[in-house]
């Protein structure tokens, strides 16, 4: 028999999972993951490019056409940011990304890619600034990919600082394909540098003849999404193919990608490129789309997963919606597209709240999105108990089931019971301390119906309620 308080303690914390507007379904069908438009907050803007999150609140956003604005989510207050370089608009150039320094609380550091106009014709330029204010103050380039090229294509470009603090920057082959391949050049590559702009002694290529030191890798055809996994710290980018192979790729140092000596796509006339999709020593994508759907814009949505676990949000611009991309052990489980039709979706991110953000084309706007299931940006306890900072329960949403790891040594006997929105233990385990203290203690739950489930840990001392939600 349950005890009536420790009914009710679960009565409580499904009537607070129940009033936070989550669901409590009973046996329903397993539905796929999608996006829609919860609120349009931005409208008529011009041709945005990248944009980046000072806080869960503010917002620092690219126009193509050279302009950065700072909006202020809760008061839908726009602001322009002065001090921006000057930038050249031949075709698909323009302003194009935006991030933060690491430790942007501190320097305030500004960094932007751009095309700009040089003798020849033009190419992609990395700089920085201080946002002082509305300006960007002391703004300087700190890198100019060469060579100079007369193209209006494939400028790239996005950036990514990894947990170490080095910078990553993507460079298309700006039209002239075997660029890529070209060690002697920055076309074609993704670069990395240190956040002052100079040469990381650890890049691959250092001190290796007729090479570009910058370059971290090659072979890519034109990137304009990247983005690093918040639980390993890798990068990830996708690629624009030609007609067909869009690519996603694990960025990995001293790698060639292929570009254009192997592709999944064929020429826009209908030719063939080559036709070799892999050869030895060079890197075959994750996966890839042909059709192409023109990827543009990255963000891993944080989701309380195991390390080798993944979701992931691809924005596509010919192919008008969002990408949602699930990965285990580097292997898709799961594509499917969201908001199909509705623009072509230049870049999608997830704040630091764990809420959903895209910028889109045709409409221009910024819109807040949702999901149809529930998006965790990590794996704090919805209700909060004495155990909470005791015990980790993960991945949350999950498919199968979930791990429970203890933080501490645990000398108590563990009990942990899963419950149903009416209160029942459907099911109850007793995992020996030790499992807990050393490792973790996998809950198997795969014969469950999708749902949102209480799950109850207790110790013999005090217990802790979480609520999980399985997809």
């Amino acid at each position: 028999m349950q005890s009536i308080k420790g009914y009710s303690f679960r009565r409580a914390v499904l009537f607070a999972i129940i009033s936070l507007g989550i669901g409590v379904p009973g046996v329903v069908k397993s539905q796929s993951p999608e996006l829609s438009v919860d609120k349009v907050l931005l409208n008529n803007i011009s041709a945005p490019w990248g944009f980046t999150f000072m806080n869960a609140n503010e917002v620092l956003f690219t126009e193509k056409r050279g302009k950065v604005f700072r909006y202020k989510i809760s008061t839908d207050s726009l602001i322009e940011i002065t001090g921006v370089p000057v930038v050249s608009q031949n075709g698909q150039g323009g302003l194009l990304d935006i991030a933060l320094h690491p430790n942007f609380a501190v320097n305030r550091w500004v960094y932007l890619t751009y095309a700009v106009s040089a003798t020849g014709g033009q190419t992609t330029a990395l700089g920085r600034g201080e946002l002082i204010g509305s300006k960007l103050e002391n703004f300087k380039e700190i890198f100019r990919a060469l060579p100079i090229r007369n193209s209006g294509v494939h400028f790239g470009s996005r950036i990514v600082f990894d947990g170490d603090g080095y910078l990553y920057m993507s460079v298309g082959d700006r039209g002239a394909p075997e660029n890529a391949q070209n060690k002697n050049n920055h076309l074609g590559k993704v670069l990395r540098f240190n956040d002052d702009g100079s040469v990381p002694k650890s890049n691959p290529l250092v001190d290796t003849p007729n090479t570009k030191p910058e370059i971290y890798c090659w072979g890519n055809r034109n990137i304009q999404g990247m983005a690093m996994n918040p639980n390993t710290g890798k990068i990830y980018a996708h690629e624009h193919g030609p007609r067909g192979g869009d690519e996603l790729n694990l960025i990995k140092p001293n790698t060639n990608y292929g570009w254009p000596e192997v592709t999944f796509g064929i020429n826009y006339d209908g030719t063939p490129i080559t036709p070799d999709t892999t050869l030895p020593g060079m890197q075959l994508p994750l996966t890839y789309w042909v059709p192409s759907i023109a990827p543009s814009g990255m963000t891993f949505v944080k989701n309380g997963q195991l390390d080798n676990e993944f979701d992931v949000l691809i924005g596509a611009l010919a192919g008008t919606h969002i990408h949602w991309l699930r990965m285990k052990d580097n292997k898709k489980t799961f594509g499917d597209r969201s908001l199909s039709g509705y623009a072509r979706f230049r870049d999608v991110r997830q704040a630091p709240d764990g809420r959903i953000y895209a910028m889109t084309e045709s409409p221009n706007r910024f819109v807040l999105l949702k999901t149809n299931i529930p998006i965790t940006n990590s794996n704090e306890n919805l209700v909060k108990g004495a155990n909470q900072d005791v015990f980790q329960v993960y991945p949350n949403p999950g498919l199968d089931g979930f791990y429970v790891s203890a933080k501490t040594a645990i000398q108590q006997r563990v009990k942990i019971g899963v419950y149903d929105s009416r209160s029942v233990l459907l099911k109850e385990f007793l995992p020996d301390f030790h499992e807990l203290e050393n490792g973790r203690f996998w809950v198997d739950l795969r014969t469950f119906p999708v749902g949102v489930y209480a799950v109850e840990i207790d110790n013999g001392v005090s217990k802790s309620c979480y609520r999980w939600v399985k997809l």
